[in-house]
């Protein structure tokens, strides 16, 4: 009820302290300010209108459901099928990638690249398969900490995943299925048997293999820009330890660094930005930035599983919202936020060694 909106002390405690700590560097772009300031009331307005256990739950099923729908995604491209709808262009923080051209299919939009080049991946409603592997791993944490992720569920975040073919969404999957395989096949007493779920990963991945290793691949651009993007955010944050080299000012201020780290031609050429996500927020606020980000690392929606499976859970969010600025979205925003106030609230049960009959 809106009338009787009332929000929790720590919420209200940590966006007053972030916003002061962006306020204390004159480098801050107030433009980017003010978008923080924004997602951070719909963000409030969201954790007051409905718990963390109702939202996880909706949030499974809509992936779920996109998840399914995106796989036609595939024949679109391979057939080059045409869509009678008008095209749209995607919208990302990221100057490079807005004005994609992606055919309209009202569930999933498919970038004409992939199509030109006959690149079998999926992204859903996302701007790229980077992207909406994010959605999908957060998809399976949810369930895992519901309790609810079956193994039909888990056969569906595998295809969409694969499909996705993205490499960070693969790995933070494989950490995240030693969760689930540790709970449905009792490994607690066998620890070589932990390697179960990589080995369900990598042979469902053997027809992607030769993309996947291409991308991991020093030569190849899209994991030099990966690396190099965390290779400058540490520099900028030494060289601004306290305050930051200011809030949104990635890009203008990660050129000069790129070019004398890596060279010229190299940093050009591979186009990082700094736009890592949690080592480019910190170094752009300093190192305060740390303390606000442990909430979002080390949740307390979690804090009713082992601790071995919060740490899998941390280890995979860090993972996944460092490959691009995630930092930057509303869902980064919503889960700090469930994250500080979900402990003595949280009704899940603690994860047990019996299968969900939660249905599809």
């Amino acid at each position: 009820n809106i009338k009787n909106f009332k929000t929790e002390k720590i919420i209200l405690l940590y966006s007053l302290g972030l916003i002061a700590i962006i306020l204390l560097n004159l480098e801050t772009n107030y433009r980017s300010l003010f978008v923080l300031i924004s997602r951070l009331l719909i963000a409030i307005i969201i954790i007051h209108l409905i718990s963390f256990e109702r939202f996880s739950k909706i949030f499974i099923n809509i992936i779920l459901v996109l998840s399914i729908i995106s796989w036609v995604a595939l024949f679109i491209i391979h057939f080059d099928i045409q869509s009678p709808l008008p095209s749209f262009t995607s919208v990302h923080y990221i100057e490079e990638v807005q004005g994609r051209i992606l055919r309209n299919f009202i569930f999933f939009g498919v970038d004409t690249e992939l199509i030109k080049y006959n690149i079998l991946r999926t992204s859903s409603i996302w701007w790229e398969p980077g992207a909406f592997q994010l959605f999908v791993n957060l998809a399976v944490i949810f369930s895992l900490i519901n309790n609810t992720l079956t193994f039909k569920r888990y056969a569906i975040f595998l295809i969409t995943i694969l499909t996705a073919m993205s490499t960070t969404g693969l790995l933070a999957f494989s950490i995240l299925s030693l969760i689930f395989f540790k709970k449905y096949l009792n490994l607690k007493n066998n620890a070589i048997l932990y390697l179960v779920p990589f080995f369900v990963v990598i042979l469902g991945s053997i027809f992607i293999a030769p993309i996947i290793i291409e991308k991991l691949n020093t030569s190849h651009l899209s994991f030099l820009s990966r690396y190099h993007d965390v290779v400058i955010s540490i520099h900028m944050f030494a060289d601004n330890f306290l305050l930051g080299y200011g809030y949104g000012t990635t890009v203008e201020k990660a050129i000069p660094y790129g070019e004398d780290l890596i060279g010229y031609e190299l940093y050009h050429s591979s186009r990082p930005s700094a736009a890592d996500g949690i080592t480019g927020f910190i170094a752009q606020v300093g190192v305060l930035g740390f303390v606000f980000m442990y909430p979002f690392l080390f949740p307390r929606y979690c804090n009713h599983l082992r601790l071995s499976d919060s740490l899998l859970i941390s280890l995979s969010l860090l993972i996944m919202f460092n490959t691009q600025n995630f930092t930057n979205i509303l869902i980064f925003s919503v889960l700090t936020f469930y994250a500080l106030i979900e402990n003595k609230k949280n009704k899940f049960m603690p994860i047990n060694n019996t299968i969900s009959n939660t249905s599809l």
